[in-house]
Order: structure tokens, then sequence, then C-alpha cells
């Protein structure tokens, strides 16, 4: 909780309708593209918010990617009953994490 101290609630909430934004738009990409993968994008958003902003809003962040492309995909007519669309969508949320946390471990060593 003490990294939520430095912003106010203002800024949490400004910084949250940026990420929703950003990831929207990056969702719609994801949908027109189709099969063609934009990972890196979404990996480039994760690491930006992280590193700008808190742990909280880059796990926010996360869990919106997750939700816009699941919902990409679904839109897009691709299979998701599948056990392995389950499987590929719990490695993306695993991954998105293990990034959100070691951009803000980088900061925080390269800071101190």
């Amino acid at each position: 909780m003490r990294s939520m101290a430095k912003y106010k609630f203002v800024d949490f909430i400004i910084a949250l309708i940026i990420t929703t934004i950003v990831v929207s738009l990056l969702g719609y990409v994801d949908f027109i593209t189709g099969d063609i993968s934009i990972e890196i994008l979404y990996i480039l958003c994760i690491g930006l918010v992280s590193w700008f902003t808190n742990t909280y809003v880059g796990i926010l962040c996360v869990i919106e990617i997750v939700f816009v492309k699941i919902s990409a995909d679904y839109y897009g007519r691709l299979e998701l009953a599948t056990n392995r669309y389950l499987w590929n969508s719990l490695n993306y949320v695993l991954v998105y994490i293990v990034i959100c946390l070691l951009v803000r471990n980088l900061k925080k060593a390269l800071i101190s």
C-alpha cells in the first residue's frame, strides 16, 4: 500500500482511464488483424504502464488486456472452448504478470 500513497486518487483514475483507452485500441487492432499476433504491443503497453505508474495499475492493465484479448478472439470467431486456447490464455496471464512485476523491480533497482 506504500506505493499507492505516492499517487493521489485523481492521478490513479487518470492513469486507469488512459490505460483503458490504449488497451481498447489495441484490442480493436487485434480484432481487425485476426491471426496476426500483436503481443509485442500488449507487452509494450504493460511495460510502460508498470514503469510510469504503480503495480496496482499494472495489474489492472494485465486484467484489461486479457479481457480484451479474449473478447477479440471471441468476436473474431476463434474457437474458445478448446483446452489449447485455455492453456494459452493462462500462459498469457502469467507472462504479463511477470513482465509487470519485473518492470517494477527494474525501476526500483535503477532508482535506488
